[in-house]
């Protein structure tokens, strides 16, 4: 389920888990891009409009992608506190999903001579793991991107049940995503956004 599983191939890894890894650093840039463009500097000011991996990066959530294939970057700070909020929380899954796009255009156009299949292959890997990242993070859980949506465009009963989601700490987070793992609902999402990138790059003859 984790990248460790890729050792066998070092360079199949290597690239795996450096695209991965970017993945994370994608999320954050287009959220702080977005906020930016809505008038939010918060984010620029405190760094994350950079592609220094180090302002992005959460070691634990690092290391969790590598032993689950699903980890985090930092949260990106913001101060809207209206319905652009929600535009910033959809960037984050859209970062996502784009990053998984692009690793899956150039693992088709790259020649899988002169040794580069471990590398086209570690690319394809790294856009099924960005596509589970697009998936999770739609769903509207703490402290996911969809829960930010749908705070911004909720009104004060939907406020309250993300504060009491919120109680639930790390435990109550573990198990809806158990739930929307074993229910098949997350598998759905995944095939979803799976098949729009798929059905595009035929649009494009790739």
């Amino acid at each position: 389920m984790g990248l460790l599983g890729l050792l066998s191939d070092p360079l199949l890894f290597l690239v795996a888990a450096a695209a991965s890894v970017f993945g994370l650093v994608v999320h954050n840039l287009a959220q702080a891009w977005t906020a930016a463009r809505l008038g939010d500097r918060t984010p620029v000011v405190a760094g994350f409009l950079t592609l220094e991996p180090r302002v992005h990066l959460d070691p634990f959530g690092v290391l969790l992608l590598f032993l689950l294939g699903f980890g985090w970057p930092r949260f990106v700070p913001t101060r809207l506190y209206d319905r652009r909020e929600a535009w910033v929380a959809l960037a984050g899954p859209v970062g996502f999903w784009l990053a998984a796009f692009a690793y899956l255009l150039l693992a088709r156009v790259l020649p899988r001579g002169m040794g580069l299949a471990p590398v086209a292959e570690g690319l394809e890997v790294a856009s099924l793991v960005m596509i589970r990242h697009a998936a999770v993070y739609l769903f509207p859980v703490p402290p996911l991107d969809g829960a930010r949506l749908v705070r911004a465009l909720g009104g004060p009963e939907v406020h309250r049940l993300m504060h009491q989601m919120e109680s639930w700490g790390p435990v109550g987070f573990l198990l809806i995503f158990l739930v929307l793992s074993y229910t098949g609902v997350l598998a759905t999402v995944e095939y979803g956004l799976f098949g729009l990138m798929s059905g595009i790059l035929r649009a494009l003859g790739v």
